[in-house]
């Protein structure tokens, strides 16, 4: 059985790569990664888990991202699709 890996990307989302933005809130989606169809490589699957927050905290939503791969990851995230930190 394979092991299914998640990350997380968000448009704006500060300090990520062309993360600038001049809203208040923003919001990473948590994403399986999945296998092109070539067999090279993965890509982003269907977005499973949005976290939001505020821009002048951005780590506090990546850390709380982060907790919910891992347990994505573990196959033991029961919770909302939409998180508010």
């Amino acid at each position: 059985m394979n092991k299914v890996l998640h990350g997380y990307a968000g448009k704006c989302a500060p300090g990520q790569p062309g993360g600038w933005c001049r809203y208040f809130t923003f919001s990473v989606g948590i994403f399986p990664l999945v296998p092109k169809a070539d067999g090279k490589g993965t890509k982003r699957g269907k977005t499973l888990v949005r976290v939001q927050g505020l821009t002048e905290k951005p780590e506090d939503v990546y850390t709380k991202a982060r907790e919910i791969i891992s347990l994505l990851d573990a196959g033991k995230y029961y919770g909302p699709k939409v998180v508010y930190v």
